[in-house]
């Protein structure tokens, strides 16, 4: 008896898995191949050699292994023939899905990632145009492991506002929903200057109707669907200045405190949406003095200012309502929460063909902050010996 009870306290962990003879996969992309054929490419991370131990000078940090099958599992399956590590998914960053397959329809991806019990479900996911599979397989970013580069273009990325973040909870919540439709990050690939490597940028997003991508959003595009979504904590702009004010030159403008109002009614089972988009401003960047006063500067910055967020606003929601006919901004979501019985009753079951007549109505208001324009750009106190320049405080 005493043996037994023994056994069973100090036999160990029976499922456990040593770290040498793991291969962790840390980026997966996805593609369509033919009609009935998946690829899926994986880079895997050799723990030992990831880890910056001692390893030969020709060693890499990363595997990358590419197979294909009838399904998304049957190709991951055979991926495993070629691998001489157990593959694991729990470190897995990113999800590359391929333009054809995109278009096609992203079900399968969506369908194999919600049941992988590996898999975490804030795990993010990217669409790219052409194949998945180059953007798994480049050496990008500063990271040893790509993938982790990759990963973290989620983090900064949202500095410029030009791209979206997308992990596979919120795609999936909004595959099912009723009242929006799905927008997944955007990844694109840079050749630089030299033209012997590439990196890869998070910029635009790409735009889902049900389940099909239908198009993609310019990075303008995509900030102003930032705006929009209520995404953007801060932002820079540029604008030129009128020849008259600054000669044709450039200002930059750092965008904080954002704040996004959608107010929606509905006239004749028409909807109509009105948003207010509020912003303050610091001057960053601006490349001569103006000679008018400070009064008229700060109001022509404005003014361009506003007239560039509403523009980029009114064009990626055109391009919504006329191209891709899809609600990813979630306008049916808060006309349902503003207008319950007339959503109930009147628009729920229509409001694809209803969001494409939504009168849409975008106003921008920034408040510059006037202390960043007491500022003398660096080329002109140059050149005035750091004097006050004429005009500049009338």
């Amino acid at each position: 008896m005493e043996i037994c009870i023994t056994a069973t306290l100090f036999q160990g962990c029976w499922d456990m898995r040593e770290i040498n003879e793991l291969g962790l996969v840390m980026a997966v992309g996805v593609d369509k191949k033919d009609e009935d054929e998946f690829s899926v490419t994986v880079q895997v991370a050799k723990p030992n050699e990831a880890g910056g131990g001692n390893k030969g000078a020709s060693s890499e940090p990363v595997w990358v292994g590419t197979a294909t099958g009838k399904t998304i599992f049957d190709a991951i399956r055979n991926v495993a023939k070629m691998s001489s590590r157990r593959i694991m998914w729990a470190h897995n960053n990113i999800i590359v899905i391929g333009e054809d397959l995109a278009r096609d329809s992203i079900t399968p991806v969506i369908d194999f990632f919600t049941h992988n019990s590996e898999l975490r479900m804030k795990t993010w996911v990217a669409v790219v145009k052409g194949e998945a599979r180059p953007y798994i397989e480049a050496k990008t970013g500063m990271e040893s492991i790509p993938a982790l580069s990759l990963a973290r273009l989620y983090k900064y990325g949202e500095l410029p506002a030009k791209s979206i973040k997308s992990d596979m909870l919120t795609i999936f919540r909004d595959y099912k929903s009723d009242s929006q439709q799905p927008i997944i990050s955007q990844l694109n690939m840079v050749t630089n200057t030299s033209k012997k490597d590439t990196q890869v940028e998070l910029v635009g997003a790409g735009v889902l109707k049900d389940d099909k991508l239908v198009g993609f959003l310019t990075p303008d595009e995509t900030r102003g669907i930032n705006f929009v979504r209520e995404k953007v904590k801060s932002s820079i702009l540029s604008v030129a200045l009128p020849v008259i004010l600054l000669n044709n030159k450039r200002v930059t403008v750092e965008l904080h405190d954002i704040k996004t109002k959608i107010k929606s009614t509905i006239v004749d089972d028409t909807p109509q949406i009105a948003i207010n988009i509020n912003a303050v401003g610091e001057i960053t960047e601006q490349d001569e003095v103006s000679n008018v006063s400070i009064d008229i500067f700060k109001k022509e910055v404005e003014n361009l200012i506003e007239a560039k967020i509403k523009g980029d606003t009114e064009d990626a929601i055109k391009k919504l309502q006329t191209e891709f006919d899809s609600d990813v901004v979630a306008f049916g979501r808060i006309v349902h929460i503003q207008n319950k019985e007339q959503w109930d009753k009147n628009l729920k079951y229509k409001w694809g063909e209803k969001f494409r007549k939504a009168s849409v109505k975008v106003e921008a208001k920034i408040n510059v902050d006037s202390s960043s324009l007491f500022q003398i750009p660096i080329q002109n106190e140059k050149i005035n010996g750091g004097e006050k320049v004429e005009g500049k405080d009338k």
